[in-house]
């Protein structure tokens, strides 16, 4: 089951980053968004697949939806042999891999941009999931 959890909210002004954005990555024709190191974050989760489609790093929902994940500033694609992974704080992320990832959604394109830095257009959404901390399940 993918699903949204909204277990608390912080306000935006709160979630301001203390360091810019690394911003986007891009390898082997995907492409990942990259927040700054931040003093906040949303306290949701996300619990399903990563997804590496259309050019970007997506969290699927049980709804068939697709969000582009905007990932901690140490996030990186990185290619071994034939595959491409996701890489964020030494956990290993292979396409359709479950994931929980605690963040939270926002549809604020313009914010959005601030947190991460230029929207790639292969990642431009209605909605976007925030990560601020990923783990395997």
């Amino acid at each position: 089951m993918h699903k949204r959890a909204i277990v608390a909210g912080l306000s935006l002004a709160a979630l301001g980053a203390g360091c810019a954005s690394p911003g986007p990555m891009t390898l082997g024709g995907i492409t990942i968004m990259r927040h700054g190191i931040m003093n906040g974050g949303p306290a949701a989760l996300y619990s399903g697949p990563v997804v590496f489609r259309e050019g970007c790093v997506e969290a699927v929902f049980s709804d068939g939806t697709f969000e582009p994940i905007i990932w901690p500033p140490t996030a990186q694609l990185v290619s071994q042999g034939d595959e491409l992974l996701l890489v964020v704080d030494g956990l290993i992320i292979h396409h359709t891999d479950p994931v929980e990832i605690g963040g939270g959604e926002y549809t604020d394109l313009e914010f959005v941009a601030e947190l991460s830095g230029p929207v790639p257009e292969a990642c431009r959404a209605d909605r976007y999931w925030l990560a601020t901390g990923v783990t395997k399940p």
